[in-house]
């Protein structure tokens, strides 16, 4: 009897080259979410880090910083460690090497990058730094808030993900809205043409992101997304549904006699 000749595993390489962007991508995105929940326990206004590498190629921490300000249009600092001659951070909540350590770690590979959580400094003049923006701290919530701006009405989002070696592509399919109504979302790659999308490119493009996060992080995907058995699509992938943190309504004007 011929011997079978023995393989490595019986996955073929594309399957394999899957399965190693997803590990990476939830690997990485949940060692970002500890890094942002571990500065906001420091600095719970934070939303971005500024780094930025020496002349020996280690990372050094230049900022962090919060949200815009309203009516100023540019972040604010809140700590800056060049400013802290004392090094007062060694004795505080926020243990900055440490900080350091992973940062250089999440930003070895591509993974980072691709998500769109790792851009060029915002400002022209430090454009060799990187600037680090952090995830909302509730991204469903975000989701809702996106959608409700452009659908006031939406109650839930039906999107397709589909895991490639390349990553996580992220499509939108319908809205529920209040009511039971179902509303389709054109496919822009189908019809690019269309004016009918419920907001604009750059917004799919944002919620993408988000979307595209929850889906890579095990345990936010099975809290926050359902499949969907029933609906069915000319794509690929699988559908699921977010379904929208409660909206209440406006509370009905008392008439005081």
């Amino acid at each position: 009897m011929p011997r079978r000749p023995l393989r490595p595993t019986e996955l073929p390489l594309n399957e394999l080259a899957t399965a190693y962007v997803q590990a990476g991508e939830t690997l990485y995105l949940a060692i970002h979410d500890d890094i942002a929940a571990r500065v906001r326990m420091a600095h719970p206004e934070a939303q971005h880090l500024e780094i930025g590498f020496d002349s020996d190629g280690d990372l050094r921490l230049h900022g962090i910083w919060g949200g815009q300000e309203p009516g100023i249009g540019h972040c604010r600092l809140l700590y800056d460690p060049q400013n802290d001659p004392q090094q007062a951070w060694r004795d505080g909540p926020l243990d900055i090497d440490e900080l350091v350590s992973d940062l250089d770690r999440v930003l070895d590979a591509s993974f980072l990058y691709r998500w769109g959580v790792v851009e060029p400094h915002p400002v022209h003049e430090y454009r060799d730094r990187r600037w680090i923006t952090f995830p909302p701290a509730d991204r469903p919530a975000a989701v809702a808030e996106i959608v409700r701006r452009h659908v006031p009405e939406a109650e839930s989002l039906i999107c397709r993900f589909e895991a490639n070696h390349r990553g996580i592509a992220v499509g939108f399919e319908q809205l529920t809205l209040r009511g039971g109504e179902a509303v389709s979302i054109p496919c822009p790659r189908c019809s690019p043409e269309t004016e009918e999308s419920p907001w604009p490119h750059d917004v799919s493009h944002h919620l993408a992101r988000i979307l595209g996060q929850l889906y890579a992080l095990p345990h936010l995907r099975s809290r926050h997304l359902t499949p969907c058995v029933e609906v069915t699509s000319e794509h690929e992938g699988q559908m699921w549904q977010l379904v929208f943190p409660y909206q209440p309504s406006a509370s009905p004007k008392v008439a005081h006699p």
